[in-house]
């Protein structure tokens, strides 16, 4: 009888396991792939966490460690033989127009729905990943010598990496930002009103975001007047020659003129990450005639309104 049991149980066992064997693996996700299924909350996404470098350095080493900050991932890496400085994140504004007349990137192809643009920005690859709502984050080198056709091809493998990753529903880490954070704020409307900058510059204009609500552009970034203001990390502001030390709004300030524009500086509380040793900043920059002027007086607006 105790071998009947046995032979009964053992039965029983293989039953369940020839069950577990019969389980099928998990759909993949699939359907057109929009940004915001993707990424979760725009406002505290990481992106430094979407990029895959180990496999960025085996082709491209790193000059320095990756510089996370609010709605972007920046990092200096060496390709053939030359330097770039390469940024990933979200364009700067909403103009969903300026990507329409832009070049198409047949190859690779992109899975559910995505697609990928080149808009060069003077002469240096600026790619875009584009979702199935028309949302859209980009990659592109800024400030450092072009490096030819190694560089595209690095800045496409990129975001093809990105684009296959998302699609296939891995979920990027977000950033836990404190209570008084400058990321719980709308950098269009928080500080500072469109009458407010549009009385200043001299003439009408209205803020365009980015999805992430850590920058704000009112005009046109090569117009002879627009203002803009971002809100970001890095380390905690210092007076320098070219930047002495003010008091606007009842914050310390760091004015500095920038080839007939103006930019303001200001330090806030603690970034979200304690290892990384950054602060929150808010930086405006001003492009008009009289600019730190201007600058100056909205800063006296916007830093009178930052979180106590």
């Amino acid at each position: 009888m105790g071998a009947l049991k046995t032979m009964a149980a053992l039965a029983a066992a293989a039953l369940v396991l020839a069950g577990c064997a019969a389980e099928p693996p998990p759909a993949p996700p699939a359907g057109p792939l929009t940004l915001l299924e993707a990424l979760g909350d725009p406002t505290t996404v990481n992106f430094c966490d979407i990029l895959d470098f180990p496999e960025i350095e085996k082709t491209s080493p790193l000059l320095a460690e990756p510089t996370l900050s609010m709605g972007t991932c920046s990092f200096r890496t060496e390709i053939a033989g030359s330097a770039a400085l390469i940024s990933f994140g979200f364009p700067n504004d909403r103009a969903r127009e300026r990507l329409s007349g832009a070049t198409p990137v047949g190859e690779p192809s992109l899975p559910r729905g995505l697609r990928m643009v080149r808009s060069d920005l003077q002469g240096q690859p600026l790619l875009h990943l584009i979702f199935a709502d028309d949302s859209s984050l980009r990659i592109g080198t800024f400030f450092e010598a072009a490096a030819g056709p190694d560089l595209l091809t690095l800045v496409t493998k990129i975001e093809e990496s990105v684009a296959r990753s998302l699609a296939a529903g891995k979920q990027p880490a977000h950033l836990d930002y404190r209570a008084r954070s400058l990321a719980r704020l709308d950098a269009c409307s928080a500080l500072l009103s469109d009458s407010e900058v549009s009385a200043r510059l001299g003439g009408a204009v209205s803020g365009k975001g980015d999805l992430s609500r850590h920058q704000c552009l009112w005009g046109e970034q090569n117009a002879e007047r627009f203002a803009r203001l971002e809100f970001g990390l890095g380390p905690s502001p210092k007076a320098t020659a070219s930047a002495p030390e003010e008091t606007l709004g009842g914050h310390r300030s760091f004015v500095q003129e920038v080839s007939g524009g103006c930019t303001v500086l200001t330090g806030h509380i603690g970034g979200p990450d304690a290892n990384r040793n950054q602060v929150e900043h808010a930086l405006l920059a001003v492009q008009a005639p009289k600019a730190c002027d201007i600058a100056r007086e909205m800063a006296n607006v916007a830093w009178s309104k930052l979180p106590a």
